[in-house]
């Protein structure tokens, strides 16, 4: 092909590829002042939804379209819709935060796209902020669980009493069977909760090998009334939130998830309070 006819292709190949990137909004800085952070609300607790609290500290509208938070330790989630922020308001993007894996820093990322008073559609990625550890509880609570469901086969009984009155006792029973798929893996103890203090003889700071070769694990959670005031029961959104301690090598210090408990066994939960503490 003459050199003259070679130019002309060219030429319009690149007209072609700039028409159909013509569409794509240009990567820019995130305006001064426009910042963002991650948090979960308490009463979201016991599910996944987390928001991104983007504040537009500018003296211009800001309208969000699109929001792709990334992290080495979950995969891509994103956000779109279309939300304009008010000079000095800030809004509250949910999302619903993928399983975790364990790993070191969250080092969130968000890529907005987004317009400003009404202009031009921008890009920007900037760093997600995770001021309360809301995101690296979660990640963290996901390793662990991972770890642990690895390493031993968790079965949870049926809860039952023992005693009367003030001075009943709410067991559950916990077996931990090793699968012999991790030799590092440990369990290190059940949490209290809000509305749950752990009680004297239950395994809240043990250390049980969960290797190849070792016994099952056969635990009694053993549970008391942290307080018995009525409004406590009456809001509460964490209190039967048990941390499960693990400790092992590629898990972070203190680690934990909650014990998965069935509808039936937090009713247990619920009505153990309720007639121990004298509010049936």
């Amino acid at each position: 092909m003459p050199l003259l006819g070679r130019l002309l292709v060219a030429a319009l190949l690149l007209a072609s590829l700039t028409a159909c990137g013509g569409d794509e909004p240009a990567a820019t800085r995130l305006p001064d002042g426009v910042t963002v952070h991650l948090d979960q609300s308490r009463v979201q607790r016991q599910g996944r939804v987390v928001f991104l609290r983007v504040h537009n500290g500018t003296k211009a509208p800001v309208t969000v379209e699109r929001a792709v938070l990334t992290s080495p330790r979950f995969s891509p989630v994103t956000w779109s819709g279309e939300e304009e922020i008010g000079a000095t308001y800030e809004t509250d993007l949910e999302i619903t935060l993928p399983k975790g894996r364990c790993g070191t820093d969250v080092d969130a990322r968000v890529t907005f796209t987004y317009r400003v008073d009404g202009g031009d559609p921008r890009r920007s990625t900037t760093r997600a902020d995770d001021p309360y550890g809301n995101a690296a509880d979660f990640v963290d609570r996901d390793c662990a669980q991972l770890t642990l469901e690895k390493a031993a086969d968790v079965t949870v009984g049926e809860p039952t009493v023992t005693g009367t009155g003030r001075g009943s006792v709410l067991h559950v029973p916990v077996t931990m069977t090793p699968t012999g798929e991790r030799e590092d893996v440990r369990f290190a103890g059940f949490g209290s909760t809000v509305l749950f203090r752990q009680a004297p003889g239950s395994p809240a700071d043990v250390d049980v090998p969960l290797g190849r070769g070792e016994p099952p694990a056969e635990l009694d959670m053993q549970v008391v009334p942290a307080r018995c005031d009525p409004h406590a029961l009456a809001e509460d959104k964490v209190g039967r939130l048990f941390p499960v301690k693990v400790v092992a090598d590629d898990v972070s210090d203190n680690a934990f998830y909650f014990l998965p408990l069935t509808k039936g066994q937090r009713l247990a939960f619920f009505d153990y309070f309720r007639s121990t503490c004298g509010l049936a």
